[in-house]
């Protein structure tokens, strides 16, 4: 059977000899590292997770199959909180019943056809450039955050330059984040033999098959916003052992310029729209269509672009 075939059951269902065995040939066909497999649990579904290694690039395998994207906001059935916190919202921004929000924000319920694939487990940054710690621009950002001792974490100035510093001030990777659009990004992603996925293959990534509204279920917290809860769900790899749609200011665009997925650039947190909406970015299925062709379009940028690599499974 051709890897692309594989789905999701008949990989669950192989003995732990056999899922090794084929994950070592996968790993030889494709030039990887097998990381290792893993028995994962979350939100109540177990999978057997397969990691790979390619350059310090790790993938997850994500079986293939015949599954069924999108939402039904019918079957959405919100909490007393989230339904308050959307009230409060739809009184301020004249927004429409709770149902039909939340179904004009989902793509549509529909059946696809997938292939097994390996999936990146981090979002990347194609147009991202590594700076020695001596490069002058590094030197002048330590310089002026005034950082000696103890000075462990992360500074950024302005113009996309970014560095990670350890307890002692020194400097453990810098890089610059340059200008890039989406067809840059793009031919920098088949530069290293990757492509980013399509809007359908996305959704699969993210959600598993879960048919509730987000990935680990129907609720979300209603004392604050997806940046403010450092820890929950939404924090934890999902099925496939993702680390995926997280952080709603960090959305990933798809094949399609027009489609970005796992956020809307904290448009919703940043306005103070109320804690609902400022979870559903998260949602699996969420489109925020506008926010996608104003971001395709001449007017649109961003200040960087993060996208989910694929390698594909011959």
């Amino acid at each position: 059977m051709p890897y692309a075939d594989l789905r999701c059951d008949q990989w669950n269902d192989l003995s732990d000899e056999a899922a090794g065995r084929l994950a070592r040939e996968i790993a030889a066909r494709h030039g990887l590292g097998l990381v290792g497999l893993r028995n994962t649990d979350y939100a109540g579904r177990a999978h057997r997770t397969a990691l790979f290694d390619r350059g310090g690039l790790r993938f997850a395998l994500v079986p293939g199959g015949r599954p069924t994207l999108g939402h039904d906001a019918a079957r959405f059935h919100p909490g007393a909180g989230q339904l308050a916190s959307y009230t409060d919202s739809a009184e301020e921004y004249g927004l429409p019943p709770l149902t039909e929000h939340v179904d004009a924000m989902t793509s549509p319920v529909r059946v696809v056809d997938l292939p097994a694939m390996l999936v990146a487990v981090e979002a990347f940054v194609p147009d991202e450039l590594p700076l020695p710690p001596d490069d002058p621009r590094v030197r002048e950002l330590v310089a002026a955050t005034g950082i000696r001792g103890g000075g462990a974490g992360t500074v950024r100035s302005a113009d996309g330059l970014t560095v990670e510093l350890d307890p002692a001030g020194r400097v453990l990777r810098a890089w610059v984040v340059e200008e890039a659009d989406h067809d840059a990004a793009m031919a920098a992603l088949a530069a290293l033999g990757l492509r980013t996925a399509t809007a359908d293959e996305w959704e699969w990534a993210c959600g598993a098959g879960a048919a509730t509204l987000f990935r680990w279920g129907d609720d979300s917290p209603d004392d604050g916003y997806p940046v403010e809860h450092p820890t929950g769900a939404h924090r934890t790899a999902n099925l496939w052992g993702l680390a995926i749609g997280q952080d709603p200011y960090q959305y990933e665009v798809t094949t399609d310029p027009t489609v970005v997925c796992g956020g809307d650039g904290g448009v919703t947190a940043c306005g103070g729209s109320g804690f609902f909406l400022g979870w559903l970015p998260l949602a699996t299925a969420y489109r925020d269509e506008e926010f996608g062709r104003w971001l395709a379009s001449a007017d649109g940028y961003a200040d960087e672009i993060l996208t989910r690599p694929v390698l594909d499974l011959g």
